[in-house]
Formats: structure tokens, C-alpha cells, sequence
């Protein structure tokens, strides 16, 4: 609980009552909890972890962006770190930045799905995954303690610009990925950017794959058209679109481009677990179906469906706490082949560490051109699990322990893991209740094999609440 700790900790302090720290990132409401002066003290922080540099600097589309850019920037260059500038792109665009140039370590200006009046700042290392845990704990500690110290006019640090980021992401997907069978294979897709980064992504990653494609919400202008996390019940409009029209597959994604959800040829939304699900089976029946060592990494709160896909590929499953960080750490530990996110981001270590849509986007495509099924017929295969996900609003720090202690008790004949939050293994599915890593919230996940199930489950677990 020691992220947390830090997190509530800093909500008292200079009224900052909705900032989010954790190793995930920094995530707050813009003008309230995160402001010009609390960009410039993280910018100016991390400077001082990461030292001279170079750090690569980018962010997504929302309309916040300049303002709190410019803050981080002024951070960063006042500490002498110097500073190579990518404009608005993916998160995943930044990691792979890291690695072109040798770079020390970069920072994304983004909030991912949080709603619009929020903003973040995602931190990363040299590797192009999140910080370890001693560069987390050196950075927490200079920016608790404002330790950083401002330099004078000639050892300030350098901007320069690489405008051409973007195009070098998708060389290397390309590159590393091949995607010969989608060239040939007439495909027609849709996909829904939510005027986000993946607008600015996407039509430069499907003109190379030779591809039919329309892009919803293409604006990238930071005026979302629905809610940036993708759920289902944010995906009206795609939904439609592709009942009417002829389309192979559907992708959303979300703000900052790291995660990605799949909907089949019908319009139906196979759901976040199953996306992730999808390009897991794709990268263990095809890509790598011949390795000694199928080690695959997902988070506690991932659906059943992937453990038993890695399992009937003669794989072996691993779970870890939530979050990007700990997965890739798992990953690289393991040398594992693939992980990811149960809500949608996909990891492949061939490409890069962190959740990558557009690769995401290559691997499903590959997954129908060489198969010649459509999605439906592949994801009929899989298992069926119900997952229901609730929040609660955190309005006391205090009620977290509370309620995750009555979990433990209501629970206690039944197996736990308690790395995040609390963990029940039930006869029929699981429980997962824990506190969010980006906002004040308490998360509950049921999974389950049948709906009234997991609504039963459910309505016992908000009764203690």
C-alpha cells in the first residue's frame, strides 16, 4: 500500500484533493489538483532523477496539452536536462523514441482514459518502460522535498525536435512484424480515434498496410466524441457504423493510443479481456507457436478466457499486481513472449515494453488474414466469461483498509491474493477489489460464468461498501 500512502498523503497537501501519484504517473484535474506550478515541479523532478539527458517529450491531443507541456518542459530545461520534442503522439510513439535515440528516459504528457478535464504526466526510464522502483523512490523523494536546484543561464538544458516520430513507430512494427498476409489480403476496416492520438496514428500505419479503412472521430484535436476509456457503453456510434456497413473488424482506442478494444464484423463489442484475448492466441498460434518457453504476463484482474488460451497452447500464465510497470518488470524477468492488460493494452516485447494499440492493430489483422476467419468465428471459440466492473468514489483514504478488511472477512474459506487489494478465487470465477492507481477510486471486478452470477457476487460485495 505504499503508493497509496504517497498518494493520499499528498491530497492534503497544497489542496491538491484529486492528484494521483503512483508509479503509473501523475494524473490530476486541470487548474485544481494539477496545475502549471505542479507540472513544473514534476518536470523539474524528474530532471534531476534522470540528469543530463536527452528525454524524450510528448503527449496526446487533449486541450490542456500546451499548458501543461510547457510547464514540464520549463522543469526539465531549468534543471539542465536536455530535451528532444515529439509533439502529440501515442504513449507507446514516446517508449519507442527512448530506444531511437538513445535517450535517457521521456515523459508523456497524457491522461489516457481518464475524462477530459483531466490531464497526467506518464514518467519513463532509459529501458522505454515506466520508472524501476529506486528511480520511483529517488524521484518521489526530490519531489516531495522540492530538492531540485534551478540552473543559471549557461547550463541550462537543450530543445531540439523530431518531427518525424510517428513515421519511425510504425517502421519499426513494421519491421519487426510481418505483415505480408495483411497487404494481400483486402481487408476493410473501422476504427474509431476518438480524437485522439491514434487520429494522428493510424491513417499513417494503415496506408502501409495496403488496407480499405475509415477513421471515426478523426480530428485529433482533444474534443472527444464519447468518454476516452473505451467500455461499451461509450461505443454507440461504431457499433452502428459497422451494422451498417462492410467492415472485417473494428478497433477504439483510447486518448493516448495504449490500449485497444476489438469489435467483430457484426457491430458486437468482444470486450476488453477478449481483445487483449485475441492478439495473445494470435501471437502463441502464429508468431511464436514454435518457442520452448510460452510465458505469457497479464494482471490479477484479467479475465479467465487468457489463462485458459496460454494454457491449451501448452503455455504458462503469470499474474501481477495491476498496472503497466509491474507487467513489463514481470515480462522482462521472465523473458516472457506477451502480456498485457485485461482492459485492452497489449505488450509484445518483440515490438516494445509498453501497451501499444497500433501493434495491437497489426497483430489482429495478421490474426484474420491468415486464418481467413472473420472475428466472430475466432472469438466463438474462446471460453465464456461474464467480467462486470464497478467504482466506487474514494472520499475518505480510511475507507479503503475498511472495505477491503470486510472482502477478507466475508471471504475467508476461500483462497485470496492480497499483492493488490484483495484477490478471491471462488469455485465459480474470482472477485478483485483494490484501489485505482489513477483515480480516486475503489475498482471491483467480478468474473463469473454466468450474469445473474456475477450480479449476485456483486450486490454482495457494494453491501459492504
Amino acid at each position: 500500500m505504499l503508493q497509496f500512502y504517497l498518494i493520499f498523503n499528498l491530497k492534503g497537501k497544497n489542496n491538491m484533493n484529486s492528484l494521483m501519484i503512483s508509479s503509473s504517473g501523475i494524473r490530476g484535474v486541470v487548474g485544481s489538483s494539477l496545475t502549471p506550478e505542479i507540472a513544473l515541479s514534476v518536470g523539474a523532478s524528474y530532471g534531476s532523477t534522470i540528469g543530463k539527458g536527452p528525454v524524450i517529450l510528448g503527449g496526446d491531443t487533449r486541450i490542456s496539452y500546451d499548458s501543461i507541456m510547457a510547464s514540464v518542459l520549463s522543469g526539465l530545461l531549468s534543471v539542465g536536462t536536455d530535451v528532444i520534442q515529439i509533439g502529440k503522439i501515442p504513449t507507446p510513439t514516446v517508449q519507442q523514441l527512448i530506444k531511437f535515440h538513445h535517450a535517457k528516459g521521456g515523459i508523456v504528457i497524457t491522461a489516457s482514459h481518464n475524462p477530459i478535464m483531466w490531464n497526467g504526466i506518464k514518467l519513463m526510464n532509459e529501458t522505454g518502460s515506466f520508472l524501476s522502483d529506486s528511480q520511483y523512490d529517488e524521484f518521489i523523494n526530490i519531489y516531495n522535498n522540492q530538492s531540485y536546484t534551478f540552473k543559471p543561464y549557461d547550463q541550462l538544458g537543450s530543445l531540439s525536435q523530431d518531427t518525424d516520430a510517428l513515421e519511425k513507430h510504425v517502421n519499426l512494427i513494421l519491421d519487426k512484424i510481418d505483415v505480408s498476409a495483411i497487404k494481400n489480403s483486402k481487408l476493410k476496416v473501422l476504427i474509431d480515434a476518438n480524437n485522439g492520438t491514434g487520429a494522428l496514428a493510424n491513417p499513417i500505419l494503415l496506408e502501409k498496410l495496403g488496407i480499405t479503412y475509415t477513421i471515426l472521430n478523426d480530428k485529433a484535436d482533444g474534443h472527444f466524441s464519447h468518454d476516452p476509456e473505451p467500455l461499451e457503453k461509450n461505443l454507440d456510434q461504431i457499433k452502428d457504423e459497422l451494422k451498417q456497413g462492410d467492415y472485417d473488424i473494428g478497433f477504439v482506442q483510447d486518448a493516448d493510443a495504449d490500449r485497444l478494444v476489438i469489435l467483430d464484423e457484426n457491430g458486437h463489442f468482444i470486450g476488453e479481456d477478449y481483445s487483449l484475448a485475441m492478439c495473445i492466441d494470435y501471437v502463441l498460434t502464429y508468431e511464436k507457436n514454435t518457442a520452448v518457453n510460452k510465458d505469457v504476463v497479464v494482471n490479477l484482474s484479467t479475465s479467465n478466457v487468457i489463462s485458459d488460451i496460454v494454457k491449451e497452447k501448452n503455455g504458462v500464465i503469470h499474474q501481477t499486481k495491476i498496472g503497466e510497470p509491474n507487467v513489463t518488470a514481470k515480462i522482462k524477468e521472465l523473458n516472457a513472449i506477451v502480456g498485457g492488460e485485461g482492459n485492452g493494452g497489449v505488450i509484445y516485447p518483440e515490438v516494445g515494453w509498453g501497451r501499444d494499440s497500433l501493434v495491437g492493430i497489426v497483430l489482429a489483422l495478421n490474426y484474420l488474414a491468415k486464418s481467413n476467419k472473420p472475428v466472430s468465428s475466432i472469438v466463438s471459440t474462446y471460453p465464456n466469461y461474464v467480467m462486470l466492473r464497478e467504482k466506487l468514489t474514494v472520499s475518505d483514504p480510511n475507507d479503503i483498509p475498511k472495505l477491503l478488511s470486510k472482502i477478507k472477512d466475508k471471504y475467508a474459506s476461500f483462497s485470496q491474493n492480497q499483492d493488490d487489494g484483495v484477490k478471491v478465487f471462488l469455485d465459480s470465477g474470482w472477485i478483485h477489489v483494490r484501489p485505482s492507481n489513477t483515480e480516486p477510486i475503489i475498482r471491483i471486478f467480478i468474473e463469473q460464468a454466468t450474469q445473474d452470477k456475477a450480479k449476485r457476487i456483486l450486490e454482495d460485495v457494494l453491501s459492504l461498501a
